[in-house]
């Protein structure tokens, strides 16, 4: 063996390695009760040879899932190259695990060359017509060695919201194209070589069994009931409020804590539903975080906590506030990862001159799954200032995502959505 061959072969060992280790400490799927599972499934050629582990792959892991409508929602995109029909099985193709399994083996590898790139094109359109309000898994299994560049259309995909993006490769591992694996999932750990299908198999299954666990209702009995209460009920929002105190929003505060207060009046609030942070910033020194996703559990105790809140002015530290904000990531905190949506409100008049970048700040809270909005007044007061645009959209994910006091409502019934199933449960 040469060096090169030598060197290929360590390569892939220490990816398998650190694969291996991060799946059996990380969840590589949403724990959820609910789930969207969008399979995009190749079968060019260069994976002609090993389709049908391929396809046992995916049956295998089915098992841990309960398909149907109330449940696991599952798709399908199986392509090869462009001259050769693709197969679109859409949202909720399948309504049982036997139906799943038996659409599944039918499946035939039919070669052509490869194009990734139209199939996840494909699968966004796919996308657009998932259930929002629920986690989504998109698996796509392949060597990676498509014709042409998938990254754009993966990227994309990486960035739709609760959405998490893992590839199986195929065939054997030297044979694989890592780059192209790693382009489409964003994530070295959500890649698993398939030669050590069956290990990998194992592991995705019981980390779905675990997540099931976790969806099971729990009993208490006491000497006169019985109640039995399911742990996750798919209401669940993780929502972070950073709102701007420094000496350029005096007397704005006034109305951001105002609107703040409205949001939270709107919502279902509690431990299986919404829980709220806050976090005030001016200068860096006088960023804070208020309380905690775990400090309340009453809606009247979060509004008065908000409505107490002081402003002692300074300089503006934006992304300080973001980056104060992106703690309530921690389960220390109150954060339930994997299970609530996480969403942050940054109330702010765009203007910062101290700490952080607001960009780079605003981009690591979409790495970290935040649902990312802005809000700014646009009226004029005596001493205010004209707010900062450009930053207020670099804040927001997208321009749907930056709201005004005149838009303010929209944003409203946007999140309590979130809520909107559960708000006759106690």
């Amino acid at each position: 063996m040469g060096p090169t061959q030598l060197q290929l072969c360590i390569l892939v060992a220490i990816l398998a390695a650190i694969s291996l280790v991060y799946s059996q400490t990380t969840p590589l799927f949403p724990v959820a009760c609910e789930l969207n599972v969008l399979i995009v499934l190749d079968r060019s050629d260069s994976v002609k040879g090993g389709f049908n582990k391929s396809r046992k792959f995916v049956t295998d892991v089915s098992e841990e899932l309960q398909i149907g409508p109330d449940k696991h929602r599952v798709a399908m995109v199986v392509y090869s190259g462009n001259s050769y029909r693709r197969e679109i099985l859409p949202w909720n193709f399948a309504k049982t695990n036997e139906e799943f399994v038996r659409i599944t083996n039918g499946l035939r590898a039919i070669g052509g060359t490869t194009n990734t790139k139209k199939a996840l094109e494909v699968a966004l359109d796919l996308m657009q017509q998932r259930n929002r309000s629920i986690a989504t898994l998109v698996l796509v299994v392949t060597d990676g060695r498509s014709a042409v560049d998938p990254k754009e259309p993966a990227q994309r995909l990486q960035r739709e919201l609760n959405t998490w993006v893992f590839a199986a490769a195929t065939g054997e591992p030297e044979k694989v194209d890592r780059r192209e694996l790693l382009d489409i999932t964003g994530n070295i750990n959500h890649i698993v070589m398939h030669s050590g299908r069956e290990l990998a198999t194992d592991i995705t299954r019981r980390l779905l069994r675990e997540a099931q666990e976790r969806c099971r209702p729990t009993t208490t009995t006491t000497t006169t009931t019985t109640t039995t209460t399911p742990p996750i009920t798919g209401c669940e929002i993780d929502l972070v409020l950073v709102i701007d105190f420094s000496t350029t929003t005096d007397p704005i505060y006034q109305m951001y804590k105002s609107m703040a207060t409205r949001l939270v009046d709107a919502l279902k609030i509690g431990h299986r539903f919404t829980q709220v942070a806050v976090v005030t910033f001016a200068t860096v020194g006088r960023t804070r975080v208020k309380f905690n996703l775990k400090k309340y559990e009453k809606k009247e105790d979060i509004i008065n906590a908000i409505n107490g809140l002081k402003s002692t002015g300074g300089t503006t530290a934006l992304g300080e506030g973001i980056k104060a904000g992106l703690t309530q990531t921690d389960e220390k905190e109150g954060a339930r990862p994997g299970i609530a949506t996480r969403v942050m409100v940054v109330f702010t008049d765009g203007w910062s001159n101290k700490g952080p970048d607001p960009g780079k700040m605003a981009k690591e809270a979409l790495q970290q799954q935040f649902e990312l909005y802005s809000v700014a007044i646009k009226e004029r007061f005596p001493n205010s200032v004209t707010v900062n645009n450009q930053t207020l959209q670099d804040v927001a994910q997208d321009g749907a995502h930056f709201y005004d006091e005149r838009t303010y409502n929209y944003l409203i019934d946007r999140i309590r959505q979130r809520n909107l199933p559960c708000m006759n449960m106690s």
